[in-house]
Parts: C-alpha cells; sequence; structure tokens
C-alpha cells in the first residue's frame, strides 16, 4: 500500500484548496487542483505554498470533463461537487455519470475515489432547510440517493470500498446557531442558500424573526433537526481495481 508521500492526487472541483491544503502538509508526491472557477483556484493558489517535496498543479476545468491524462492518479477527491453537476429531476444524472467515468479514466489501476456528498435525506436532516421548503424540494433534486450514487459508481467501472456517514457538523461551526439564517455571511458558508430566490430569503427572514419574537425558534430547530439520525454527509471510497 502506498504512503501519501508517494501518491499523485487530484482535488476535483477543489474550491479554494480547503481540502487539499490538508494533504499537502503530508507531501504526496504531486497535488493537482482543478476547478471552474478562476477566483478559486486563485484563492487556493494563495492557500497552498509549492514544497520541494510536492510538485503542485492548477488547472482551470468544467466537469464532467477531467483535463488530465490517462492512469495519473492515485487518489482522486470531490468534495461537495456532486450536486453542482445536474439540474435534475431526480431520477437520471447525466453529468455525474460522465464525470465518475472520467474519474475511472484517470485513476491508475487500484487507485481510489473519494466522495464526500450531501444526499437528499442528509439535506432533509438539516433544520434549516425547512426554512425554505420550496428551495429543499429543488436541491434534493439536484443530489443522487444513496443507492443512485452506487449505481453509477458501478456503471463507471469502480467498485465501492466503503461508505459512511459522518454524524457532526464540525465542517460548519455555526450549524446549530438559530439566528444564523438571518445573516448573509451564516448563509454564504453552505450552498443550499446559493439557488434560493430574493423573495424565499425574505419570506424566511420574516419568518425566524417571528419565530425569535414568540420564542418557538428552539421548537421549530428541535422538530427539524435530524443529523444524529442521518448524518450530516456521506463519504464513499471507490477503487478501480486491476484487472
Amino acid at each position: 500500500m502506498l504512503c501519501v508521500r508517494d501518491m499523485d492526487i487530484l482535488d476535483a472541483g477543489c474550491g479554494t484548496g480547503n481540502y487539499a491544503r490538508y494533504f499537502l502538509d503530508h507531501h504526496p508526491r504531486s497535488l493537482s487542483l482543478f476547478d471552474a472557477s478562476e477566483g478559486m483556484l486563485r484563492v487556493a493558489k494563495e492557500k497552498l505554498q509549492s514544497t520541494q517535496k510536492t510538485a503542485l498543479c492548477f488547472k482551470m476545468g468544467v466537469l464532467p470533463a477531467v483535463p488530465f491524462d490517462d492512469n495519473s492518479f492515485d487518489v482522486v477527491m470531490m468534495n461537495m461537487v456532486l450536486h453542482h453537476l445536474d439540474t435534475s429531476d431526480g431520477e437520471s444524472y447525466p453529468n455525474m455519470a460522465k464525470a465518475l467515468k472520467e474519474v475511472y479514466r484517470v485513476l491508475k489501476p487500484g487507485g481510489v475515489l473519494a466522495v464526500t456528498t450531501c444526499t437528499p435525506e442528509q439535506t432533509e436532516a438539516h433544520w434549516f432547510a425547512h426554512l425554505v421548503p420550496d428551495q429543499m424540494k429543488r436541491y434534493t433534486k439536484k443530489i443522487p440517493r444513496h443507492k443512485q450514487i452506487k449505481a453509477m459508481l458501478t456503471e463507471a467501472g469502480l467498485t465501492l470500498k466503503a461508505a459512511f456517514n459522518t454524524l457532526t457538523t464540525d465542517y460548519h461551526p455555526g450549524h446549530h446557531d438559530l439566528e444564523g439564517p438571518l445573516r448573509e455571511s451564516w448563509r454564504n458558508d453552505i450552498s443550499f442558500w446559493a439557488s434560493c430566490t430574493e423573495t424565499e430569503i425574505q419570506d424566511m427572514v420574516q419568518r425566524v424573526t417571528k419565530m425569535k419574537e414568540e420564542g418557538t425558534l428552539q421548537d421549530f430547530h428541535d422538530t427539524h433537526e435530524k443529523i444524529e439520525v442521518f448524518g450530516a454527509m456521506q463519504i464513499f471510497a471507490a477503487q478501480k481495481v486491476s484487472l
């Protein structure tokens, strides 16, 4: 088994490089990042400084295409990326399926794909999603359910090795802040809010403010918060098995 310092790693849909920065601290042989946003990549470059131990590569690209050669990487990671790829009816996810096939192509034999995503059940387990029910319905259609992800991994030629839920919200320290949804800065940390309409945001603010004044906001949170049951996110690990 390879150790991290012998690995070539790709962060597909890297955003501002938070996950890649963690791996850079462990000195992989190479670390490649690509994203569709020039601004995101610029921030990632500022965060990740070249070292003598790790070759860094930054590239713009739009999934489902993965702009790298066949058999290039020991590990590909896709963190909170899948829900950006399709506007779906909840049944088919063509761009997601293509992206997973592209990942299979760029993985070396024996290489591993690590996917972090939020399933529809987990989105519905976030208390604040119920503040904007129409957005919750739209958003959950963009994300495949567990069995759909498993099927797409298999179709792409990848073998599922592990799947588990995270039962904490450490990635978002303000998750339980009852007044968080009232603040734009709080909402900007969670992609769920990005596609809300202005009217939905205004209605939500009025609703939260009213519940705060009536003293019912904590009850609303406690009724709808189900992270401890369904988890906050799901993590999949799948391998390109050598023939």
